[in-house]
């Protein structure tokens, strides 16, 4: 027990030539799935290809992605929510955040919109407020919104797809969440803050930051898409449309003005040359009827 302890409050100080393979590492991976996204936002059949729509919808939402979380929550929530004890460990400032990324899912539903969203954010971060290692920083975004990414490419069209059920919904959410929470804790302590800060974590704080980003963000993620879906359809009503069935033909309707009636199932058809046989036979009766004297009514008389 006394060794465990003791390992889990010792510090993880790699060499900086180890820091730096893991570092770049991390790049590598980021490129790769950047090109796995990318094919599939743009080659692939799967998803339509982005429109000017969604890449408004992108911007407008990383715009308030950084409002929130630079100046709102960082100005205003945060102050609030530090002096409840366990906020920041179960990460409720994070709520607004999740729920404005998920509305942006549930809009655009396309491979590469999470990363988009989180990278404007974090490029408006840097330009307000400044960076102290400019792009090398950009990791930063990219593990907070890839890996996101890459999930909804592994769904096959499926996040947030016409018909989907709330627990589907709530799924996806949850994977989405601790996609973009997780990875990027661990990273950050593992790699990212040793290699450009020279700032170092013990194993149990890296542990604690990892799965507690990655459990909340998830169940906050989880609890705001059905919400975030509902208000992408107040906003894009063509969003919620299912799939139209065939409708079938009513034998009991009744027909349109105008339109004359079809004959029923049970009624027998005549072709044309028994119609015309009756027809003859109709007008030849009455013939005979008029030259008949015997007849009891006469030709041009009344009954």
């Amino acid at each position: 027990m006394g060794t465990a302890a003791l390992v889990a409050n010792s510090t993880v100080r790699l060499s900086p030539g180890w820091n730096a393979v893991f570092y770049w590492g991390v790049w590598a991976i980021a490129i790769v799935g950047l090109g796995i996204v990318l094919w599939a936002a743009l080659k692939s059949k799967r998803w339509a290809r982005w429109t000017t729509q969604d890449i408004l919808i992108v911007a407008a939402l990383g715009v308030l992605l950084e409002v929130y979380d630079n100046i709102i929550g960082d100005q205003l929530i945060g102050p609030l929510m530090n002096p409840i004890p366990g906020a920041d460990f179960v990460q409720i400032q994070d709520l607004p955040y999740m729920f404005l990324l998920m509305v942006g899912v549930a809009l655009v539903r396309k491979p590469g919109c999470v990363t988009a969203m989180v990278f404007v954010n974090f490029l408006l971060s840097q330009l307000l407020f400044g960076s102290g290692h400019g792009a090398l920083d950009w990791t930063d975004g990219l593990t907070q919104g890839i890996f996101c990414d890459l999930y909804i490419v592994a769904r096959r069209g499926a996040v947030y797809a016409p018909g989907s059920s709330v627990f589907s919904m709530v799924t996806d959410g949850f994977m989405i969440g601790v996609l973009r929470g997780a990875p990027n804790a661990f990273l950050t302590d593992w790699t990212f803050d040793p290699y450009l800060n020279a700032t170092y974590y013990t194993w149990l704080q890296m542990w604690n930051d990892t799965w507690s980003n990655g459990l909340f963000n998830g169940i906050e993620a989880a609890v705001s898409a059905p919400l975030a879906y509902r208000v992408a359809v107040s906003v894009v009503p063509s969003l919620g449309a299912r799939r139209v069935r065939t409708a079938t033909a009513d034998p009991f309707a009744e027909p349109a003005d105008g339109q004359a009636a079809a004959p029923s199932a049970g009624a027998p058809t005549l072709d044309g040359e028994a119609a015309a046989g009756a027809a003859g036979g109709s007008a030849g009766s009455q013939a005979t009827a008029l030259r008949n004297p015997e007849s009891g009514h006469p030709e041009g008389g009344l009954a």
